[in-house]
């Protein structure tokens, strides 16, 4: 038995718009921390890349326990540059710009003990 690459197998793969949508949506809330149903997604052709545009929540852990630089512009950064990875990653699309606008904070209350 031999193993074939990539490279060596002929034919192309096709993924759907709809496919790859959902894809990027499950990627974001993952990103995120919030329900997909919560996300949605725009993507457009970049000049050959996969321009993402996300409108979702953030989900943020309760303010008295944020630290310096953990706030909502260093979440939005760690998020994109997730999201660029993994949809580079998984759906195997060549991804230029990610834009992602926060809608809302989800901040996750302190549970306390009785």
């Amino acid at each position: 038995m031999t193993v074939q690459t990539l490279g060596e197998i002929q034919g192309r793969v096709d993924i759907s718009a709809r496919a790859l949508e959902r894809t990027v949506v499950a990627i974001a809330a993952s990103h995120l921390g919030v329900p997909t149903k919560d996300v949605s997604v725009r993507l457009a052709d970049d000049s050959g890349l996969l321009s993402i545009a996300v409108s979702a929540p953030v989900r943020l852990p309760p303010l008295r326990s944020l630290s310096k630089g953990a706030g909502i512009p260093a979440r939005i950064l760690d998020a994109r540059s997730g999201i660029r990875a993994d949809v580079t990653t998984i759906a195997g699309a060549q991804v230029g710009t990610v834009g992602v606008s926060i809608t809302k904070a989800h901040v996750v209350e302190e549970r306390r003990v009785r």
